[in-house]
């Protein structure tokens, strides 16, 4: 949704109604959250934020693990070349 949407006379009612929607959406899941952390207690919080903590570096060693080992390639010293005859010989 750009700016120009809500300029628009034919884009304009419908770009509001999406803003009015997602900002809708977005305090109803604010609301939901303040009703399940207002019921929880205080180690039931703290036990909530360890998790969310560690799930972001959990998830990148399990996509790690499933993505399995790369092979190392050995170092190169220079440019693979292929040899070239001299520029007067001819093929055979």
């Amino acid at each position: 949704m750009r700016f120009s949407d809500f300029i628009d006379p034919q884009r304009g009612p419908r770009a509001l109604i999406q803003l009015a929607v997602y900002l809708l959406v977005v305090l109803i899941a604010f609301q939901a959250l303040a009703v399940i952390f207002s019921r929880l207690g205080t180690l039931d919080l703290l036990l909530a934020a360890l998790c969310l903590v560690c799930a972001s570096p959990v998830a990148y060693l399990v996509r790690e693990a499933r993505r399995g080992r790369r092979e190392r390639q050995g170092s190169r010293r220079g440019a693979e070349r292929t040899p070239l005859l001299p520029p007067d010989e001819e093929d055979v």
